[in-house]
């Protein structure tokens, strides 16, 4: 079974998912998480990449914002290969904010905390 990082260190990368990983297939190569708690991180990371596409949408861009389209893309593929349901038609924006994570594993996740 795999390891979990502890809840502080996982709290700290909730804050700045790209800070804490150079890449989604890092993350996904993390054996320190399990599956629920890299659902949550490319949770964390599909919402903080979706502001940043509508703040370039607004003129107010920063550093490296041309590859946030593909940033996304590719978190939207890592949750993909984990197997988590994401309908983007339900969505107008294709957003993945409620990734629906298996009642069994969150039961699972926080008997283990």
């Amino acid at each position: 079974m795999t390891a979990k990082m502890p809840k502080q260190d996982f709290e700290t990368a909730m804050q700045d998912v790209a800070k804490a990983f150079g890449s989604p297939a890092e993350l996904l190569a993390a054996d320190h998480l399990d599956r629920v708690q890299k659902l949550k991180l490319l949770q964390q990371w599909d919402y903080d990449l979706g502001l940043l596409l509508v703040a370039g949408e607004e003129n107010m861009t920063g550093p490296g914002s041309g590859a946030t389209s593909e940033r996304l893309r590719a978190v939207r593929d890592a949750i993909a290969r984990l197997g988590a349901d994401k309908d983007p038609e339900k969505s107008p924006t294709g957003k993945v904010s409620s990734v629906k994570i298996p009642e069994a594993e969150t039961k699972a996740a926080r008997r283990a905390s």
